[in-house]
C-alpha cells in the first residue's frame, strides 16, 4: 500500500509537471485548469492501471524470473493500452481532433507508453531495489572455513549437525549449530527456511516452484522459502 500511496504521489508531481510545461500542443489549447486537469488526471490513470497490471503479472511464476526492469517496462506497455483510448477519449471532450484511426491510435500509444515506462521503470526500479545488508564483522564461524572461500557468506544451510556455509567463493561443510550461526549473522539476512537462511544483498531474483517462492541468488545458489518463514522474507522486501 505505501509504495502504490508513493507511486500516486510520484506520478500527480509529474502529472503537474507535464501541466506546466503543456507538451503535445496543450500549452496552446487549453486553459491552465484544463491543462492541469488533464495531465495530472490521465497521469494519475495510467499509474494505476499499470500498478495494476504490475501486480496482476507478478503473479505468474514465469514472469518472477524476468529481470525486474523487463517486469516493470511491460506492465508499462500494457497499462499504456487502456490509458491510450482514455486519452483519445478525452481529446474529443476538449479538442477537436479528427477521426479516429488504426495510425492515430498508434500514434497516441507511442506518446503515452514513453511516458508510462518513463513513469513507472525507475520507480519501480527505486521501490523494489533491497538495501544491502549492513556490514558485519566476520562471525566467528567463517574462521572455520578454507581461507580460499573468503569470508563473505552469501547463505548458510543446516545439514543434520553440520552447517552448509555459502560465500561468493564456493561452499564448505563445517560443524557449527545452524542457529547459533544465524544469530552470528544478525541484520545481514533473513532465515527463510527451517534450514536456510540468505544474505539480503544476495538475493537477485524471485522464482515460483508451485505455491511456494525460491530464491535465486548470486552464482545461481536457489534457496526455498517455506511458508512459516514467508512472512520474514515478505517483511525483508525479498518476495513480493
Amino acid at each position: 500500500m505505501r509504495a502504490w500511496a508513493q507511486g500516486g504521489l510520484v506520478a500527480a508531481l509529474a502529472g503537474a509537471a507535464l501541466g506546466l510545461l503543456g507538451p503535445f500542443g496543450t500549452y496552446g489549447d487549453l486553459s491552465v485548469a484544463e491543462r492541469y486537469a488533464y495531465w495530472i488526471g490521465l497521469t494519475l490513470l495510467m499509474w494505476a492501471q499499470t500498478a495494476a497490471f504490475f501486480a496482476a503479472l507478478r503473479r505468474a511464476p514465469s514472469f518472477l524470473g524476468w529481470p525486474l526492469w523487463a517486469q516493470a517496462g511491460s506492465a508499462a506497455l500494457l497499462g499504456a493500452v487502456p490509458t491510450t483510448f482514455e486519452v483519445a477519449y478525452v481529446e474529443g471532450l476538449l479538442r477537436v481532433g479528427g477521426v479516429l484511426t488504426p495510425r492515430s491510435l498508434a500514434e497516441t500509444y507511442g506518446s503515452v507508453a514513453v511516458i508510462a515506462v518513463g513513469l513507472f521503470l525507475p520507480l519501480t526500479m527505486i521501490q523494489q531495489r533491497r538495501p544491502r545488508a549492513p556490514a558485519v564483522e566476520a562471525a566467528s564461524f567463517t574462521r572455520a572455513l578454507p581461507t580460499e572461500l573468503g569470508t563473505g557468506v552469501v547463505a548458510l544451510a543446516a545439514e543434520d549437525h553440520y552447517l552448509r556455509v555459502h560465500t561468493d567463493r564456493g561452499d564448505s561443510l563445517i560443524h557449527h549449530r545452524f542457529s547459533d550461526a544465524v544469530r552470528e549473522m544478525g541484520d545481514a539476512g533473513v532465515q527463510v527456511h527451517r534450514s536456510w537462511w540468505v544474505a539480503s544483498n544476495a538475493v537477485e531474483r524471485v522464482e515460483r516452484d508451485g505455491d511456494r517462492h525460491v530464491l535465486v541468488l548470486r552464482g545461481g545458489l536457489r534457496a526455498p522459502v517455506s511458508r512459516t518463514y514467508g512472512q520474514a522474507a515478505r517483511k525483508a522486501g525479498l518476495i513480493p
